[in-house]
């Protein structure tokens, strides 16, 4: 009995090995070459080229391999989407009698991914990523599960083992042509061993990466787990070399580490370190197909992070200024939003906190509420004399449209300081709320108090059309002009508390333009002040005991006080007109009106000083003398103050005219004083 089982298993062997030898003579693997062809075309609408001979062998293993081959790409862009040298796949031959693929050894050679998005963000692999339209059912969720599981054709894939993975001298090629950008991955080396669909596996990599003019050389270690719906790393640790003339600091050495990465939104201490940066990240599944995370940007020198990076570094007013940066933050994000809150900027001594939120992707829409403890904007400004432009900036072939960026933007937020320094001068609980969006920008609240006083805004600036307009609404009061002069300019010229309003609007592309079609009106007024640095009251009462021949009075302080400094101005078309200026004096008062040309800067304004003020006349009076004709021309930066002498003598029919012209020219040089202290100001 034993001897014909032993019969029977002998023939059945010698029939299975007579078979396989008579399909390795009988079956051409290349005849079979128009059907893949057509399947290829069938299910993803791509030409397949196969430039090669197929080779099959059926023992001791199942061997298939490929010469060159070549998948053409997506209608609407050019050139091939992968190119093959050559591939050799060896798998065993008795699971394949139990449904199950079973890769001894997988060989690929020269492969070349050639990525792209077009102008319009359209790219050229996503009509790959779905199955399709007759392998899935009527009732089945389109959008439910990622392809893999999802498709009726490749479930057998989860029994796929494969011993040993082998790609040698792969490319990976990225084109984005929106953002005129490109990346290129070449001699890419990956190396697999022992994979098994759900079990994990050994991965080593190594490659040259190249985006613009900075070359990297890469190399890739981890541990994998794939199944049909997820792929899984731990231990992940990449290390760059990068050079390149961008970074004239280098080589430099980049490195990335996490304990844990999954396509499901999971990310466990990754940590980036290199080009002086500590980057720390967090992410997790949230639900409802959202991702939460946290990132830490470890304090920093800018300025030593940019010069690494080849770029301009800033030379700010304060040479201490940029010296160190951190960011932390957590976040959420799903398809097409991410919010960002508990943000902690640091910059300098500044923090900034609160929350910010982009939504859409293709032109989001930002919402934010920060706060800032502090900003000294004065320790950022450009240092006089230093050129910030780093070697490599760009250059630009034409005329940019300085305006484009902010007709793409929408904003729509407030920012709080506690405490504000520009210019010299300082603010307090400093509010702003902005909304921009199709061009148009409104800073709905400008609020702060400043020097005991308060300042509320409003404006509003269009540049839908070509040439931008703004409007700006302004009332200030209970300002302390000497603290606030004394900031801004160094020296208080004028003291006393303002209020002043006004209402303009104007149009342009430039600071002329912008004075030509200036229209609006304003006001002001100073109570209980004083102009520092004349006394115009003196000047007057010597110059009129001089006419009586009599002796100067005594010293008094250079200080003209004064109880009201009182205007308002209607301004058309870049001429300003005055009709109403006021400034009254202790012992004396001015009034007068006329116009500043703000175009030409040209001054032409009449007025009348008059010997009397807010606590009466002068004891030298001068019979039949009770004011002095005034002529305010010249140019905003350099007035000019003239009596009219002439007319003066002839009202008085006094001898010694000539006398009383040269006292009063001093008056005149007085009054310029006083008004040079006026301008400023204004300034």
């Amino acid at each position: 009995m034993k001897i014909w089982i032993f019969r029977g298993i002998l023939g059945l062997v010698v029939v299975v090995g007579l078979v396989l030898g008579g399909l390795l003579l009988i079956v051409d693997p290349n005849a079979f070459k128009p059907q893949i062809i057509a399947a290829v075309r069938e299910n993803t609408g791509r030409e397949l080229t196969i430039a090669g001979e197929l080779e099959l062998e059926l023992y001791p293993y199942l061997a298939l391999t490929t010469g060159s081959l070549e998948l053409g790409n997506a209608p609407g862009f050019e050139g091939p989407f992968l190119i093959l040298t050559n591939a050799h796949l060896k798998a065993r031959l008795l699971p394949l009698f139990f449904s199950r693929l079973e890769v001894v050894a997988m060989d690929v050679e020269g492969l070349s991914l050639h990525l792209t998005r077009d102008e319009h963000g359209h790219n050229n692999w996503s009509d790959l990523g779905a199955a399709p339209e007759h392998h899935t059912g009527a009732g089945d969720r389109g959008d439910a599960g990622s392809v893999l599981s999802r498709d009726k054709r490749v479930p057998r894939l989860a029994s796929l083992i494969v011993d040993g993975f082998r790609v040698s001298d792969a490319r990976v090629v990225w084109r984005d042509r929106k953002k005129g950008q490109a990346v290129d991955v070449s001699g890419i080396q990956l190396n697999v061993s022992d994979f098994a669909f759900g079990e994990p596996f050994a991965v080593d990599s190594s490659a040259l990466a190249t985006v613009a003019d900075v070359t990297a050389n890469l190399n890739f270690a981890t541990t994998a787990t794939l199944t049909l719906d997820r792929l899984t790393l731990e231990g992940l640790d990449m290390k760059a070399g990068l050079q390149g003339a961008k970074l004239p600091h280098g080589p430099e050495t980049v490195t990335i580490t996490a304990d844990l990465v999954s396509t499901d939104g999971r990310l466990d201490n990754a940590r980036m370190q290199g080009l002086g940066l500590d980057v720390r990240a967090r992410m997790q599944d949230a639900g409802n197909w959202t991702t939460a995370g946290s990132l830490d940007i470890a304090p920093f020198q800018p300025k030593n992070v940019l010069q690494r990076l080849g770029m301009g570094v800033p030379a700010p007013a304060d040479p201490s200024a940029l010296e160190r940066m951190a960011l932390s933050c957590a976040w959420t994000g799903s398809k097409d939003r991410v919010d960002i809150s508990r943000l902690v900027l640091s910059v300098d001594n500044a923090t900034v906190e609160g929350r910010l939120t982009a939504a859409g992707l293709r032109d989001p829409a930002f919402n934010f509420d920060l706060h800032a403890d502090s900003m000294d904007l004065d320790r950022y400004r450009p240092r006089k004399g230093v050129d910030t432009k780093g070697s490599h900036g760009s250059k630009s072939g034409g005329k940019a449209d300085p305006w484009s960026t902010m007709r793409e933007l929408d904003v729509n937020g407030t920012l709080r300081v506690g405490v504000l320094t520009m210019a010299h001068c300082r603010v307090e609980d400093a509010q702003v709320t902005v909304r921009a969006k199709d061009g148009l920008m409104h800073l709905d609240r400008i609020d702060a108090k400043a020097y005991a006083g308060r300042l509320e805004a409003g404006a509003v600036l269009d540049v839908r059309s070509e040439t931008p307009e703004w409007s700006w609404t302004h009332f200030v009061t209970g300002v302390q002009l000497g603290p606030f002069l004394r900031d801004l300019h160094g020296r208080d010229l004028v003291s006393g508390a303002v209020q002043t309003s006004a209402t303009l609007r104007s149009r342009g592309v430039d600071a002329m333009a912008l004075k030509r079609s200036l229209n609006g009106k304003l006001d002001f007024k100073v109570v209980n002040g004083a102009v520092h640095g004349v006394n115009m009251a003196e000047l007057l009462r010597d110059a009129i005991r001089v006419v009586k021949k009599q002796q100067p009075g005594p010293d008094e302080p250079d200080l003209t006080r004064f109880s009201v400094a009182s205007g308002s101005a209607s301004i058309v078309n870049g001429v300003e007109t005055t009709r109403d200026f006021l400034f009254l004096a202790e012992r004396f008062r001015i009034t007068a009106s006329g116009q500043a040309d703000l175009v030409s800067e040209s001054l032409d304004y009449k007025g009348i000083l008059t010997l009397e003020g807010s606590e009466g006349k002068f004891e030298e009076g001068l019979p039949g003398l009770n004011s002095l004709p005034v002529r305010v021309t010249g140019t905003i930066g350099q007035p000019s103050v003239n009596v009219d002498f002439g007319g003066l003598v002839r009202a008085l029919k006094a001898r010694g005219g000539r006398v009383v012209q040269d006292v009063l020219k001093g008056v005149g040089s007085g009054l310029d004083r006083g008004i040079e202290g006026l301008r400023r100001l204004f300034e």
